[in-house]
């Protein structure tokens, strides 16, 4: 019965063949200089294949090393001495044991722990090369007797010796000491983690169908880099299961890491810990108060602190160590668990999470632990306490969408603000006329309620007109600033949303002068309330403002900013990097950035497409400009079909502002290109011109950017047809009113338009200076546009245009040679299948092995627009691949031969291969 077991002193022979960690290993190999290393990892991290890997090497160098895998029965420190000697004698090899003595199953049999010790130590002693003692699973055996006693080998130990502890729980040997002399060494769960290719290494060598790349990624995203779950999908992706269905069964109680954790984790614990772990995985971050509400203590803190070292799975969410996780497939198994084996328990921990959260604040998952406890009425009270329809402005949407979700309809109805927020959700939808309904059935029932309420009906119901892009008048608006001096002046959130539609309102009015300092108390209030995501929205109306004073640079730097933002905090390809796109995309066309645009429009007005909450400024933008920049690349009936595609999307959501600035758009187009008069004109009778027009000189039209759009094609279309007379007077209403309200981009059009009918005229001395003061305005704002898109009028102006003296004329020579040469351009299209410069120079660029980002950085360009400028290429050459792409254009000559290296895959500077997109 006291016979040791041999396999101990050894890995386990079950191992088989392993994906080498080789800087796992290198970082063990410069551990061998420290005392101690401890490997402290959950189950399922691979220390046991690490330690034997390293273990082998060790032997092929001919280091002295012993292995011991420890169990319970080694608590006993006299069978745990004994198995330290004979795995010294299996190490370092019985040769150099003393004379006529036995093996170490027989040495330590009988001896006290203190002897035992010291034998241990003796035996150490007799080699002069360094000596390995690897102790595997030491938690198996781990006790206040056991860790007294190796913590006693450790520190007398002659120096040649070295250490390794590989544990589940985190043991405590003396390793603060070492630490402090810098002779430790650890190594974490985080160390052990799978990357890409050690997952990807794996899953080839168990032979099964390589995986997209995406999926490999989201597969180790999904495990977390877990060493065992990446196993057993290999196992199962062999047995033949889809790749997509895989780790939504690794959350099920019948999978192969749930029996994996039932076996090596669960039925380990003691009772109370495995009760303790059930109740504590229902939450996705841990303080010590959250585990006291959990669990009706008091010592949360203290049960974090014990299941962290018990190796549960449980890691600091930060180095603070403010708040804990555990892994999310060990807590998807243990809430599926605990679902299952008491569904009447699981509801009532999940309710008293709620409450928990909703007390702290944290309203998010607040909801959502109310609606896995299946209690309406929780639900209803965390959403009405947390502000019901104000969360929707601050970002949250989608959980008060889940939450309303989750409620009958009377318990919506029973609170305004819950009612509110169902209407806020239709607006958002676009379900316009839902809404509406709505909201007039609520107001009739609200009456004569609170101040506050009656405050937060207006707000809502401003928000339902601003989507419905219900015209108003000025005087409106100075009732509007009127209730606002009487609204509370706490409510950051009421503040900020009265103020933001004030100053929109302004703006879209035409009384731009009018809109900064609302749209700044705005800003403000959201900054109060902490609101990034509503204050995104006061960058884009800040940047439509500038770019309607003509202030385009400030208007660009505007929205560079906010794109960092959104791309930082709400994601890249967001709802509103969607909309920031559209904003910025109208500036770039203005200094005429086509390409840079046409990028930017290609992703963002597909999404816009998908998305409901879509406005009519931020569609306007998009689609006009993705019309003319069609139209720029002599793609007129694109541009016409881009349109159509606008009025189709007014039609449906019944935006007729948007409707008409389509079809003024497209009347725009004929004007400026190549159109017969009679086209033009036909368009212009279809819609109605002249009364649309004639709306400029009102102070309150239905719509200002119609009227003003309508005024500027009247204006053209007469100058065209030599109504000298009536451009005069349209011009006349036109400038005045831009001048009035600070339209700086308004006037531009208008001194442009006004310096062709003077010179229609004959009248040459008054054309110069109006063709002056359209260049003092435009130059210094690098604002191009205007004069290509009317370079019908402009470009007899250019072409005769004096360069002058001084430094001031200096930049008016440099900004009309840019514009000539922007006409020059736009006048000589490439023929089909031709590249034109910028082409040429970026596949030279490919040619060399480039990657996208590398290229913009050579030829200062944004990336998205390198790649808009390759579609082009590979379009134009009839290929869809970059290294098809070389190969072609050097078969036809449209580059050197010598600007290709060895092979079309050749090596960027960056070191890395020239096939990538």
């Amino acid at each position: 019965m006291d016979e040791l077991i041999r396999t101990k002193v050894a890995p386990p022979i079950w191992l088989g063949s392993q994906i080498r960690r080789d800087f796992l290993l290198s970082r063990l190999d410069a551990a061998l200089a420290r005392r101690m290393t401890l490997i402290h990892a959950p189950a399922g991290y691979g220390k046991t294949s690490l330690l034997s890997q390293w273990r082998a090497l060790c032997e092929e160098r001919g280091t002295l090393i012993g292995w011991l895998t420890l169990e319970r029965e080694e608590a006993d420190l006299q069978r745990l001495a004994r198995y330290i000697l004979l795995a010294l004698d299996d190490g370092l090899g019985t040769a150099a044991a003393p004379s006529g003595g036995a093996a170490g199953d027989e040495v330590a049999a009988d001896l006290p722990p203190r002897t035992a010790l010291s034998a241990i130590i003796n035996r150490i002693a007799r080699e002069s090369c360094p000596v390995v003692l690897i102790f595997d699973d030491f938690h198996r055996a781990e006790g206040p007797e056991v860790n007294a006693f190796l913590a006693s080998l450790i520190r007398l130990a002659p120096s040649n010796c070295h250490f390794v502890i590989a544990s589940r729980d985190y043991p405590w040997l003396g390793q603060s000491v070492l630490a402090a002399e810098e002779q430790l060494t650890e190594f974490t769960s985080d160390d052990l983690k799978f990357n890409q290719s050690e997952a990807e290494a794996m899953l080839g060598r168990a032979q099964v169908p390589v995986l997209p790349e995406k999926a490999l990624l989201g597969l180790v995203e999904r495990s977390e880099g877990w060493p065992i779950a990446l196993q057993l999908t290999s196992l199962s992706l062999k047995r033949g299961i889809d790749h997509v269905k895989l780790m939504e069964r690794f959350s099920g109680s019948s999978s192969d890491l749930a029996r994996y954790l039932s076996e090596q984790v669960l039925t380990s614990l003691p009772p109370e810990t495995q009760d303790l772990v059930l109740c504590t995985a229902l939450v996705d971050r841990l303080t010590g108060e959250t585990v006291n509400a959990l669990c009706e203590r008091s010592d949360g803190w203290l049960v974090l602190d014990r299941l962290e070292q018990q190796g549960m799975f449980l890691t600091p969410a930060s180095e603070a160590r403010e708040s804990f996780r555990y892994h999310q497939l060990f807590a998807e198994h243990l809430r599926d668990r605990l679902a299952r084996q008491d569904i009447g328990r699981f509801r009532v921990l999940q309710a008293r999470a709620a409450r928990h959260f909703a007390a702290h604040g944290a309203i998010s998952p607040a909801i959502d632990h109310a609606l896995l406890a299946h209690d309406g009425a929780i639900v209803a009270e965390i959403l009405e306490e947390g502000g019901g329809w104000r969360l929707i402005p601050q970002g949250h949407l989608a959980m008060v969408e889940t939450a309303l979700a989750g409620l009958s309809p009377a318990q919506v109805e029973s609170s305004p603000r819950l009612g509110l927020a169902a209407i806020y959700i239709q607006i958002k939808h676009g379900q316009l006329t839902a809404a509406r309904d709505a909201y007039d059935h609520l107001s009739a029932q609200i009456g004569d309620a609170p101040a506050g309420l009656r405050a937060e009906l207006r707000v809502v119901g401003d928000t339902l007109a601003d989507y419905e892009n219900l015209p108003v008048t000025l005087d409106d608006l100075r009732d509007r600033e009127a209730l606002l001096r009487a609204l509370p002046g706490g409510d950051h959130l009421v503040l900020a949303n009265f103020t933001e539609t004030l100053a929109a309102k302004y703006l879209e009015g035409g009384w731009i002068e009018r809109a900064l300092d609302p749209l700044l108390d705005a800003r403000g209030h959201y900054q109060a309330l902490g609101s990034l995501y509503s204050e995104v929205f006061t960058h884009f109306l800040e940047a439509r403002i500038r770019h309607a004073q003509g202030r385009i640079n400030d208007a660009a730097a505007i929205m560079g900013n906010v794109r960092g933002l959104i791309e930082v905090n709400f994601g890249p390809r967001s709802d509103l990097a969607a909309n920031s796109a559209a904003f910025e995309a109208a500036l770039l066309y203005e200094q005429n950035r086509i390409d840079e645009a046409q990028a930017l429009l290609d992703w963002a007005l597909p999404h816009m497409e998908q998305q409901s909450d879509a406005w009519v400024d931020v569609l306007a933008a998009a689609y006009l400009t993705a019309a003319r920049c069609a139209a720029a690349r002599h793609a007129l009936q694109d541009g016409f079909a881009i349109l159509d595609r606008a009025e189709s999307v007014a039609a449906v959501r019944r935006f007729r502002q948007l409707s008409l600035l389509a079809a003024l758009c497209r009347l725009e187009l004929l004007i400026a290109g190549t159109a017969p008069l009679e086209e033009a004109q036909a368009c212009a009778d279809a819609l109605d011109l002249d009364t649309l027009a004639d709306g400029m000189a009102l102070e309150n039209p239905i719509y200002r950017p119609v009227a003003t759009a309508a005024a500027t094609c009247r204006a053209a279309l007469r100058i065209a047809s030599g109504d000298h007379a009536g451009a005069f007077a349209d011009l006349a209403v036109l400038q005045a009113w831009a001048a009035r309200h600070g339209a700086g981009r308004t006037l531009v059009d208008g001194l442009i338009l006004q310096c062709a009918a003077q010179r229609a005229a004959g009248d040459g001395t008054d054309m110069r200076t109006t063709f002056d003061e359209a260049i003092g305005m435009s130059m210094f704002q690098s604002l191009v546009r205007p004069f290509l898109d009317w370079q019908r009028f402009t470009a007899p102006a250019i072409d005769g245009a004096g360069t002058g003296s001084g430094e001031a004329n200096r930049y008016r020579a440099q900004f009309i040679a840019t514009l000539s040469r922007a006409i020059a351009v736009q006048a000589q299209p490439c023929e089909d299948g031709a590249l034109n410069e910028a082409e040429a120079e970026i596949l030279g660029h490919l040619s060399r092995g480039y990657a996208n980002k590398e290229i913009a950085r050579l030829i200062g360009m944004s990336p998205d627009t390198v790649k808009y400028r390759l579609k082009s290429i590979f379009r134009k050459i009839g290929v869809d691949k970059r290294r098809d792409a070389v190969r072609v254009a050097q078969e036809r000559g449209l580059i050197p031969v010598s600007e290709t290296g060895a092979d079309t895959g050749a090596q960027s500077p960056s070191g890395t291969g020239g096939n990538r997109g």
